[in-house]
């Protein structure tokens, strides 16, 4: 992780954080982004990075929880983890960074149920002092604003007048419309990329031993970009055949609207980790979709750039 250009006594920080269903991404102003999978586990571990200890518990955030080949909690697992995790997972992004002593951060937040918004902030906002990955923190935290998933994506952008964008997300398919900059049709979908991993897992049992596959498993190596499950499966087939029944079965509505949407002139983009699937970013791209650079991290730069926009107009 960079932290060029910090001043070492720095203790406030602009940052932009999505909570994802699959992964979470936080940016804080001159460093890296911090992506992880949207993974807890409670089992007992070193100081690894993604490491928290906080009111006498103790978790295990990101890659590591996955790696203790023990029972994690995910994101996706339930709707409402997103809200109630939120803490959890922020404090365990931070513990990848380098250690600060304090940090006090001013978050800009994207949601996907803008209506939770006050629980979140509820949830977010306070001052802990947190072990991140072995060393004590004084952290602040004060949300600035919550805004939609994927909004973050198009701030800062030169809009076209009409815009379609679809969100291929790990939890859930959302398909947005704007005229002239304002967001006028906001449809969810509830089968994001993690249906076509259980639909995966269910398929590949005859080759892993009557068992389903492990779905981390096969979110990693797509994500990846392979189809190599483990040393011996490879999952190639079964995955080129799941692909084209998600998309038949769920896909195919936001993106047929999405392309008769493009028939009205609208310019189309998409966004999310959803774009990157093996074979199918090729398929996007076919039908006239626009995948925004780094779909995956579009959201919380754009989450960043609010939040810096926000403080100058408060400081100003």
């Amino acid at each position: 992780m960079s932290s060029k250009n910090i001043h070492a006594n720095q203790k406030i920080f602009c940052a932009g954080f999505d909570n994802g269903y699959g992964s979470v991404k936080l940016l804080v102003d001159g460093f890296d982004v911090v992506r992880i999978p949207s993974y807890i586990s409670r089992e007992d571990m070193e100081d690894v990075p993604g490491r928290v200890v906080f009111n006498g518990n103790a978790y295990t955030v990101g890659e590591s929880a996955f790696r203790t080949g023990y029972y994690f909690e995910r994101n996706t697992d339930s709707n409402i983890n997103k809200v109630n995790n939120a803490l959890i997972t922020l404090l365990g992004a931070l513990a990848h960074l380098p250690h600060r002593k304090v940090w006090h951060l001013k978050l800009v937040v994207s949601l996907h149920d803008v209506a939770l918004t006050k629980e979140l902030c509820q949830i977010l906002n306070g001052e802990y002092q947190p072990m991140l990955a072995g060393k004590l923190s004084d952290v602040k935290v004060e949300v600035l604003k919550v805004v939609p998933e994927g909004m973050g994506a198009l701030f800062g952008r030169k809009l076209p007048k009409k815009l379609t964008v679809v969100d291929f997300g790990n939890g859930t398919t959302l398909y947005s419309r704007y005229f002239q900059g304002k967001r006028e049709v906001h449809t969810p979908y509830a089968a994001g990329v993690e249906v076509l991993i259980g639909e995966i897992a269910k398929k590949m049992k005859h080759l892993n031993g009557g068992k389903l596959g492990d779905l981390s498993k096969i979110r990693f190596c797509l994500e990846m970009g392979h189809t190599k499950y483990s040393r011996d499966i490879d999952i190639k087939d079964i995955y080129t055949t799941c692909l084209k029944d998600w998309y038949e079965s769920y896909l195919k509505k936001p993106v047929n609207l999405a392309l008769d949407a493009k028939h009205q002139g609208d310019e189309i983009w998409a966004i999310g980790g959803g774009c990157l699937l093996p074979g199918f970013k090729k398929l996007l791209i076919q039908n006239g979709f626009e995948i925004l650079e780094n779909p995956v991290e579009a959201n919380s730069y754009g989450l960043l750039q609010m939040a810096k926009a926000i403080v100058m107009t408060v400081n100003s």
